[in-house]
């Protein structure tokens, strides 16, 4: 997966906050439900990152949307917005994670 941080390469805030859902928005990749609410693609989502804006993406997305993809990636690089990679997917990335217990405790036994 692709990681599109809102940190620039000299380590500044990119601005405006919403600038992911607006590009996301902005290549087509996301759609306004029958619930009024915006919807996107499976492979695409924004999200925060240590309270900065973010793109979380698929690689696979290039293959399915080039024109898309190729829009994002110009704007990072035109804007020099840190990009990298990680593995797995955006699906377990934004997966909910279970819950831990605090260190120290213990599970009580019934």
């Amino acid at each position: 997966m692709i990681i599109i941080d809102g940190i620039t390469e000299n380590g500044g805030k990119f601005r405006p906050s919403a600038w992911a859902e607006m590009l996301i928005e902005g290549v087509g990749l996301a759609h306004f439900g029958a619930d009024h609410k915006i919807h996107y693609l499976p492979l695409i989502e924004p999200a925060t990152i240590n309270g900065n804006a973010a793109i979380i993406m698929d690689e696979s997305l290039e293959e399915i949307r080039p024109a898309a993809f190729a829009e994002i990636m110009r704007f990072a690089a035109e804007n020099r917005l840190q990009v990298r990679h990680e593995d797995g997917s955006i699906s377990d990335r934004l997966a909910p994670q279970p819950a831990r217990r605090p260190r120290g405790t213990r599970r009580r036994r019934p």
